[in-house]
C-alpha cells in the first residue's frame, strides 16, 4: 500500500476527512445561503481608524454575509455595523445591525471578501439563539399591531389580481392593503408592521427577494411572516425564497384558496382563531399542507 493511501486511511480512522472534503457542516451553512447581490453599507465600529464604505454581497444567510470590499482594514473578529439591503432610495429602510467579522480572504485586483456574523443570529451560552430584540415606541418605531388590527399589505400591479385578493381576504376579517409598487410598500412599511407581507418575486422596481431582505433585516418588521408569489419554474428561486426567510413561496397565477390558507396559516385572523389557532407555523408545515 502506499504512503499516500496509508495516510488517507489514518485520516479516516482518526475522524478527519481526506484532502479536498469539505466539511459537512460547511456544506450545510453554503445550502442554506442565497446568491443575492446587492448594496451592504459598511461602518467599522473598533478600528483604530474608523471607515465606512459601500459593497456588493455575495452570497446571503439568515445569520450572516459574504461581501466583496475594495480596501484593506478587514480583520477576523472585527467588529461592524451593517445595513443590508442598503439603498439611497427616500423610501428605504436602511437598518444597521451589529456583525463581527467570522473570514477575510484577499482577491485578485487588490480586492477582499469578507465573511460576517450578525450578532443577533450568535447562539447564548446555553446554545440557544437569542432572540430578536424590536424597537420600541421610545425611540420613534411604531410598535407592533395586535391580532385585532390584522393588516395584510401586499404588493401587486395588476388590479384584477389585487382584487380578487382583496375580496378574499377582507372576508376573513383582515385589513387588506395593497399598492402596485415596491417603493409604496416601503412607504407603508414606515408607519405599519403588517401581519402579513405578500409580494411577487419578478417585481419591477424591486424583486420580491430584495424586499424579503429588506424586512427580515429590520428589528421592527422582521417578524413578518413574507409570502412571496413567482412566474418562474426554476427551484432556484423557491430555494432563494426560503433561505432568505420568507415562509413560502408559491406559483403565479395562483389558486386563490390556496393563498388565503397560508395566510390563515401564518396570521389567524381573529374570526377563526378558534378554527386554526393563535400561534404562527414553520414553513416545513405550510409546504406540507399544500
Amino acid at each position: 500500500m502506499s504512503s499516500t493511501s496509508s495516510t488517507v486511511e489514518q485520516k479516516a480512522k482518526m475522524g478527519a476527512a481526506p484532502a479536498g472534503a469539505k466539511a459537512p457542516e460547511v456544506d450545510r451553512r453554503r445550502r442554506r445561503r442565497a446568491k443575492i447581490s446587492a448594496q451592504v453599507h459598511i461602518k467599522a465600529v473598533n478600528s483604530p481608524e474608523p471607515f465606512e464604505e459601500v459593497c456588493m454581497s455575495v452570497d446571503v444567510s439568515r445569520d450572516g454575509l459574504l461581501f466583496t470590499a475594495s480596501r484593506p482594514g478587514y480583520w477576523k473578529g472585527q467588529q461592524l455595523d451593517v445595513v443590508f439591503p442598503f439603498s439611497t432610495a427616500a423610501a428605504a429602510l436602511n437598518t444597521a445591525q451589529k456583525a463581527d467579522i467570522v473570514r477575510v480572504a484577499e482577491q485578485a485586483g487588490g480586492k477582499f471578501q469578507v465573511a460576517v456574523q450578525f450578532q443577533a443570529a450568535k447562539p447564548d451560552a446555553t446554545g440557544a439563539q437569542k432572540p430578536a430584540s424590536h424597537v420600541g415606541a421610545a425611540n420613534g418605531a411604531v410598535p407592533v399591531m395586535t391580532k385585532e388590527q390584522s393588516v395584510v399589505l401586499a404588493v401587486e400591479p395588476d388590479t384584477r389580481t389585487a382584487e380578487i385578493m382583496r375580496n378574499m381576504l377582507t372576508q376573513d376579517g383582515y385589513t387588506v392593503v395593497i399598492v402596485p409598487t415596491a417603493q409604496e410598500a416601503l412607504e407603508v412599511l414606515r408607519t405599519t408592521v403588517p401581519v402579513v407581507f405578500i409580494a411577487e418575486v419578478e417585481s419591477t422596481d424591486m424583486s420580491g427577494h430584495d424586499l424579503c431582505l429588506i424586512i427580515k433585516r429590520n428589528e421592527r418588521l422582521q417578524r413578518v411572516p413574507v409570502i412571496l408569489l413567482t412566474r418562474s419554474a426554476q427551484p432556484a428561486d423557491y430555494s432563494a425564497s426560503h433561505q432568505l426567510g420568507a415562509v413560502v413561496c408559491m406559483a403565479k397565477p395562483f389558486q386563490p384558496e390556496r393563498l388565503q390558507h397560508v395566510v390563515r396559516l401564518v396570521a389567524p385572523p381573529p374570526a377563526i382563531k378558534s378554527v386554526y389557532g393563535a400561534s404562527r407555523v414553520s414553513s416545513s408545515s405550510i409546504e406540507r399542507t399544500l
